[in-house]
């Protein structure tokens, strides 16, 4: 399997509330493989929101640095795969699948204490038929 990306980005409404929605859509074939049945959540509360609860530009580009450097230590050798990039209520949440969650969360955590501009927080859970993805995209 070859990684792709695809990115779409939605906006929509969750508990009434404005949601956006980054959607990698080239990893199909990845979706509900038993290889990356542990989803890992990434949330970064957002230094400054504006009133829906999303970032800045100046606060994006910090952002995208961040996606960056997480890609650059998650997806080596396809460990995982960045499924989805949620924003709301002034947090921005990445979604990835792994099959080595342990040391996703290591990694995490050493970026965390290496990152001056947000704290970083992450929790992982089993999720084989990537439920989350699956309402995302409906």
């Amino acid at each position: 399997m070859a990684l792709q990306e695809c990115w779409s980005l939605y906006e929509k409404q969750y508990e009434g509330r404005p949601l956006r929605v980054r959607l990698n859509e080239g990893i199909e074939e990845y979706v509900c493989h038993p290889r990356y049945m542990h989803q890992v959540c990434i949330t970064v509360p957002l230094n400054d929101a504006d009133e829906n609860g999303f970032a800045y530009p100046e606060e994006c580009k910090l952002l995208d640095e961040l996606e960056m450097l997480l890609k650059d230590k998650l997806q080596q050798q396809q460990i995982s795969v960045f499924a989805a990039v949620l924003t709301s209520e002034g947090s921005r949440i990445y979604i990835l699948y792994t099959y080595l969650p342990d040391f996703c969360m290591k990694c995490i955590n050493d970026l965390n204490n290496d990152w001056i501009y947000h704290t970083i927080s992450a929790t992982t859970q089993e999720d084989r038929n990537w439920e989350m993805i699956e309402a995302l995209m409906e």
